[in-house]
């Protein structure tokens, strides 16, 4: 029955979540791999599911409601345990990283505010900062926020990518003019050796090698 009910959350199946509910609400309380349901829609790219089901459960956890951008859920959580806002969940993510990867900027505005590290790495796989996520999810917004609070424009991943490497592999220009004027380095490796440029150049993201090849050369003039 979990399997189904967790297909048919992948799938954005709402009607079919919503009667296999009504029929078994225990369901709201089963768990994948450590997620909840509304994790496991948040990650597949369900965002309506992931708010239907965050309104079928009575206590949202501080990760499901940093998802879901619920700050005045998290508001009240936090206002018990002060302590969750650097809390990790079952996946490694703490509060801040899920609200910056989902996209919620008043909410990562708020654990900011409430303490939440701002370059603290997950404890996965990744051990990405939450400007990871953001610049990865294609949040600028958010990068903006997080850089307006000290966050370090070349923090790195397990892999050693940076920032700058995850927006030229999106192809995304107005990330990475953020990440420049803010201090991001070109000339960043990553352990397997390649640089933010060499990513968009897989990736072939033209204006972002001309943007990036302008950058270099406007150095290079400088330092002659």
């Amino acid at each position: 029955m979990s399997r189904e009910f967790f297909d048919a959350i992948k799938a954005g199946n709402l009607s079919t979540v919503q009667q296999m509910l009504a029929a078994t609400p225990i369901l709201i309380h089963e768990r994948e791999n450590g997620l909840s349901p509304i994790l496991v829609a948040a990650y597949h790219r369900e965002p309506a599911m992931a708010n239907y089901l965050a309104e079928k459960t009575v206590n949202l956890t501080i990760f499901e409601a940093a998802a879901t951008g619920r700050t005045n859920q998290i508001a009240r959580l936090l206002a018990r345990q002060p302590e969750l806002v650097n809390a990790h969940a079952e996946d490694g993510f703490q509060p801040l990283g899920l609200a910056c990867f989902f996209g919620h900027d008043e909410t990562a505005e708020y654990l900011i505010k409430s303490g939440a590290g701002i370059n603290s790495p997950s404890r996965n796989s990744l051990e990405a900062a939450p400007i990871q996520s953001a610049a990865a999810a294609g949040h600028t917004r958010i990068v903006t926020i997080l850089l307006e609070n000290c966050a370090d424009p070349n923090v790195r991943e397990r892999g050693g990518f940076t920032p700058l490497h995850a927006a030229a592999q999106n192809g995304d220009l107005t990330m990475i003019r953020v990440l420049l004027f803010n201090g991001a380095d070109m000339n960043l490796k990553s352990r397997d050796g390649r640089l933010p440029i060499d990513l968009a150049a897989q990736a072939g993201h033209d204006k972002v090698l001309e943007l990036m090849r302008e950058g270099i050369t406007r150095r290079f003039r400088k330092n002659r």
